[in-house]
């Protein structure tokens, strides 16, 4: 599994951005890149999306990083011997022309972008590198050249429209498809701008299904507009590897007439193709989305270790064929720790330090690694499939067949944590978290005997989570309406509750709502008493929405069973309480933080669900926009200074402060937090929660840390005066402090710290960055449809028709998955303030929130609003949500 380098994602972004690219056509690309590795650029160019030249340009216009010709390019030898040979080759970077009294090197790289190639070249060459970029086909001919002692052969890069190119358009012309002044347009554009001729042609209206029915024709291959229904033999499809398949554009579908039929998308790899199959082929050539369908179809989404091996070149195909073949019949697989590792879903020193854990205190390493955070429970779930050979299986992605959870008794699906998904034929599509499971499998076949059926039994992974959540929701089926009934019986208005019988109801009430919130994933519960009734509401998504209301005499009832879950005074009414308790029932183990308020119409109970550690995600799944997200990686890999998170309750502070964690908190840092409560349990973190009535305050709690020798020191909020003046100073003594504060926006948060007394001149030298974020909520993709923009929203933001012509907005419609809102799920937006020296001397000079800002804009920074624009662009979330959570 290829992993993309930051020039990799720099490319994407700005190829995306410059409109060369659709969201589609980049997705199919990563999906591709994932698999078949290479840089970012080679596999653009090998799918026939964008020409060598046309990326360089972009490249260009967008960093300032020009294209060299570097094939007509007479290069000195004493330059050239700058840089050795082999690294040349290794870096793909030559250097053509140097200033030695400046001291500076021009060097051509063929990913300009790779800021380690550039970095590694400056200590080589103990110069200043001024880069250039060269096309591949260039590069590979002047690396020939130069150095002949690497005994490569030159071959001149193409210039102009290819010979192909020119005969379909010449074909084109001459069916009457294309007028000759359409085609001699697309040419010199094409001369101008490097792109591909057929990309052009579609441009300017020529409908891509005639282009394509030219290309077979000037091939000599047979068209097949449609694959829809095509059905590939899976001995066929067998013959390529999906990893050779996705490459190639090419899908091997059946056998005919002693040839194997391949369907491409690319007509340029039919030779490539033809020589790893080693037999006659026939060739079909279809439309790029027909062929991706097809693809999917045929080649069911896997990650395989053997097809990685083979990709980096350490297992040759046939030895790939025949280890599987073996691997078949061995009952014992290879370890997982090493396929996480070589499938890039886990590091070598996150498995390492797992490991030792598990030996100290026993368990499954996978086990260990979630709990701890570092791998996420797909992930573990892919590679265990990947591992033992089966299917994996995203129950979100392909909801079960309700009649399959009929098969099975409940009591046997929880004992395993297993769930009947859905029934092929005489097959029965098991869910299992581990599915080497014998004994699991063994009371399935047994359980389905005794009803007379005569199902096999086929294992699929899925995670832990989802399993729980089929089972929670399939077999858990108590009624709302019921429990409510009962739960008012012997109440009359403002009477006492019957004990024995309301509390057993109680307590089924309040497990029922615990339930409802886990299984839609809520964040939090409100049971709220109201003058005549009591109301209790869900907090989904951000939004509070209602679940059901009670008669006013249920109330004590309730509040007494939370009260008790969480350790609480029964016969205290009159103070607000806090508790947190493991809830523990059948499938679900959560943690909850139970709360109790007073109110004039009796107490009000929140019961909050807290994610595990396994629940928060990289910082790459934070959802920064391009270019923020390396300057945040900048900033966060500072070895000392000040880092602020700042936002309201509810934006997702904790979540991006502990995802920074994850990242710098290595075994070989001290990291100390204080907090209030403790959220998250973080394994290999020292943790620490304030205790006011024991004195120990986020100011205490900072002092003694800094007696601790630590490295990095997290706040979990500064609140006051003393806490914000410690922090300050930590940070100015050498170490890395990240703290949240409460501040409508990132410049603010140094306005808030001048105004705590922390003087100016030592916020300017602690400080370096303030990250501002909200939550906004993200459009369901299953109801998701492209929309007009409404023309206030557009008003409102300061929008006009020019700036939006070209781009597409959405909205959900709400269906079932989305509980009729249009909305799953949320996404943060940002905006990043890093301190630099013009912004530090802003603040010794103390201007004002709004200047400092303006600096921080000019140099590049997008607002939260910005943020969140270009974030409902991208079909991520809707223009009425930004309005809803940002202030401008």
């Amino acid at each position: 599994m290829s992993v993309l380098t930051i020039g990799d994602k720099r490319l994407g972004a700005i190829l995306l951005d410059a409109g060369l690219l659709t969201d589609e056509e980049l997705q199919m690309v990563l999906e591709k890149h994932r698999e078949v590795g290479g840089s970012l650029a080679e596999v653009i160019v090998d799918s026939g999306l964008l020409s060598e030249r046309r990326i360089a340009q972009a490249i260009e216009d967008h960093f300032g990083i020009p294209l060299v010709e570097l094939h007509t390019l007479e290069i000195p030898p004493k330059v050239r011997a700058l840089l050795p040979a082999e690294k040349a080759k290794e870096l793909q970077a030559i250097p053509f022309a140097v200033d030695e009294e400046a001291g500076v090197v021009r060097v051509a790289f063929v990913n300009p972008l790779d800021t380690l190639a550039l970095e590694e070249v400056e200590d080589l060459t103990g110069m200043v590198v001024e880069p250039y970029q060269a096309t591949k086909s260039a590069f590979l001919y002047a690396l020939a050249k130069n150095y002949p002692e690497l005994g490569l052969t030159p071959s001149p890069p193409p210039t102009g429209p290819s010979r192909e190119e020119l005969k379909v358009g010449e074909l084109l012309v001459k069916r009457g498809l294309l007028d000759r002044n359409t085609l001699e347009e697309a040419l010199v554009e094409q001369e101008k701008t490097g792109d591909l001729l057929g990309r052009i042609l579609v441009r300017k209206g020529l409908s891509e299904e005639v282009l394509y029915q030219a290309l077979s024709e000037q091939k000599g291959l047979e068209f097949l507009p449609s694959t829809e229904d095509l059905n590939p033999d899976p001995v066929a499809t067998s013959l390529l590897l999906r990893s050779d398949a996705l490459r190639y554009s090419a899908v091997p579908v059946a056998f005919r007439d002693g040839e194997v039929e391949v369907v491409l998308a690319d007509s340029r790899h039919k030779e490539a193709v033809a020589e790893l199959l080693g037999r006659p082929v026939r060739f079909l050539l279809t439309l790029p989305k027909e062929w991706e369908a097809l693809f999917h179809q045929a080649y069911p989404e896997k990650s395989r270790l053997g097809e990685v091996l083979v990709q980096e070149g350490r297992l040759s195909r046939e030895d790939l064929r025949e280890a599987l073949e073996v691997q078949r019949r061995l009952p014992k697989a290879k370890p997982l720790g090493e396929i996480l590792v070589e499938l890039g879903l886990a590091r070598p020193e996150d498995v390492e330090e797992a490991l030792k854990k598990q030996r100290q205190g026993g368990g499954r390493l996978e086990d260990t690694l979630v709990a701890s955070g570092k791998l996420k429970p797909e992930a573990l779930a892919q590679a265990v499939a990947a591992q033992l050979g089966y299917a994996y299986i995203n129950p979100e992605q392909t909801p079960p067949d309700p009649g399959a959870a009929l098969l099975l008794p409940e009591d046997l699906c929880r004992r395993y944590g297993i769930f009947p998904h859905h029934v092929e034929g005489n097959r029965l599509v098991l869910l299992m978290k581990d599915p080497q499971n014998i004994l699991a499998l063994d009371d399935v076949r047994l359980a389905l005997k005794r009803k007379g059926l005569a199902y096999e039994v086929v294992p699929a992974v899925a995670t832990e989570a989802a399993i729980t959540k089929l089972i929670e929701r399939f077999y858990s089926r108590e009624e709302l309406g019921e429990i409510a009934k009962e739960l008012s019986k012997g109440y009359q208005e403002e009477e006492a509750a019957v004990p024995e019988l309301d509390e057993s109801a109680a307590q089924k009430f309040v497990k029922q709502v615990i339930r409802e919130a886990y299984l839609q994933d809520a964040s939090d519960i409100h049971v709220e008493p109201r003058q005549s009734d009591v109301l209790v509401r869900l907090r989904i998504d951000g939004t509070l929405r209602q679940y059901t209301t009670l008669s006013k005499g249920a109330l004590n009832s309730i509040i007494s069973v939370v009260k008790i879950m969480g350790g609480l005074n029964i016969a205290e009414r009159r103070l607000p309480q806090d508790g947190r308790v493991r809830y523990r029932d059948g499938s679900i183990d959560l943690d909850l933080r139970l709360s109790t308020l007073p109110t004039v119409y009796g107490e009000k109970a929140v019961m909050r669900l807290l994610k595990k550690a396994a629940d928060i995600p990289e910082i790459e799944g934070l959802g920064f926009a391009p270019g923020v997200f390396e300057r945040f990686q900048e900033v966060i890999s500072k070895p000392y200074g000040i880092f602020l998170i700042t936002g309201p309750t509810g934006s997702g502070k904790s979540f991006t402060t502990f995802s920074i964690l994850k990242r710098i908190a290595t075994p070989d840092k001290n990291t100390q937090t204080i907090e209030d409560p403790v959220e998250y349990e973080i394994p290999g973190i020292n943790q620490t929660q304030v205790n006011p009535q024991a004195g120990l305050t986020f100011a205490r709690a900072l002092r003694a840390f800094l007696r601790q020798d630590p490295d990095i020191i997290m706040v979990g909020e500064i609140r006051d005066s003393e806490t914000a003046k410690i922090a300050t100073e930590a940070a100015l003594t050498g170490h890395l402090v990240i703290a949240t504060l409460h501040t409508n926006d990132a410049a603010q948060a140094i306005t808030r710290l001048d105004e705590m007394g922390v003087e100016l001149f030592n916020i300017s030298a602690a400080l370096i960055g303030v990250l501002s974020q909200r939550l906004v909520r993200r459009i369901c993709d299953h109801c998701k449809v492209e929309v007009k923009p409404d023309p206030e929203a557009l008003r409102r933001l300061g929008l006009s028709e020019a700036e939006i012509r070209g781009t597409k907005l959405y909205k959900g419609m709400g269906c079932e998955r989305c509980g009729g809102t249009g909305y799953r799920g949320r996404y943060a937006i940002h905006e990043l303030l890093v301190v630099d020296d013009e912004i530090r001397h802003a603040i010794v000079a103390g201007k004002s929130a709004t200047e400092i800002k303006e600096i921080a804009r000019r140099k590049g920074m997008k607002t939260l609003r910005e943020d969140g624009i270009f974030k409902a662009f991208q079909g991520i979330t809707t223009l009425e949500e930004v309005l809803a959570r940002t202030i401008e």
